[in-house]
């Protein structure tokens, strides 16, 4: 099998098995049974497991790299609702990493260091993305760029760590669930709105719905798909 295909394979079962039960759980040699094949081979590719996961986060801000730098260019209260999803739909795909994110970032200083440049890239591209709902006359922020920075902190804050206070409370991760997570960023935003906020509320709701619903139903045929 080829190089990359066989990555790509570890790190499909390595995402499944920490996804499962948590990084400290799974060793290299588990990883290589799920992929079958043996521990030697995957040692070719990954010398060890911090490597593996090193390569999983890479995989995700691939995922971001792929259309999430684009967001400036449609500055709607809409999209601002469809990031959330995005988001969420992310962390929920990789959420061994953050549910685990302290330890494995105080773990590896190279992890720690390619986090903290993905995580300050993505806040400058929210603040662009706030500043053109600003100059569509749909948002009024503070001129002083600090407070525009500490608004965007606790919306990613917020976001970044919903699934988790899911997790805290039993819950599973429903529509009703994400609605009552954009519910909170949109009380911190409430302030800087310009629009009805009543009217913003629902049709964010509606956007969060549609999208939910649309994501959890392709779920469900690629779920069948692969029983087939």
């Amino acid at each position: 099998m080829a190089t990359r295909a066989t990555q790509l394979r570890i790190l499909q079962a390595a995402l499944e098995l920490f996804n499962e039960h948590g990084t400290a759980a799974v060793s290299s040699n588990r990883i290589a049974d799920r992929c079958g094949i043996s521990k030697g081979n995957l040692q070719y590719h990954f010398g060890n497991k911090r490597e593996i996961i090193y390569a999983v986060f890479q995989q995700a801000i691939g995922e971001m790299d792929a259309g999430w730098y684009r967001d400036h260019l449609a500055p709607t209260l809409e999209h601002m609702a469809a990031m959330f999803v995005r988001q969420l739909q992310l962390i929920l795909k990789y959420r061994f990493f953050y549910r685990e994110m302290a330890d494995l970032l105080r773990q590896d200083p190279q992890l720690r260091k390619r986090f903290a440049d993905n995580r300050e890239r993505r806040m400058r591209d929210l603040e662009r993305f706030m500043l053109t709902l600003q100059a569509r006359g749909l948002m009024r922020f503070p001129p002083d760029p600090r407070r525009l920075r500490s608004i965007v902190d606790v919306t990613w804050i917020v976001n970044e760590n919903w699934l988790n206070y899911m997790d805290y409370h039993d819950r599973q991760v429903t529509v009703e669930a994400m609605l009552e997570g954009y519910a909170e960023i949109l009380e911190v935003l409430r302030p800087y709105l310009c629009a009805d906020p009543q009217q913003i509320t629902q049709e964010s709701y509606l956007t969060i719905e549609r999208l939910a619903t649309q994501s959890s139903a392709e779920a469900v045929a690629r779920s069948a798909a692969a029983g087939n």
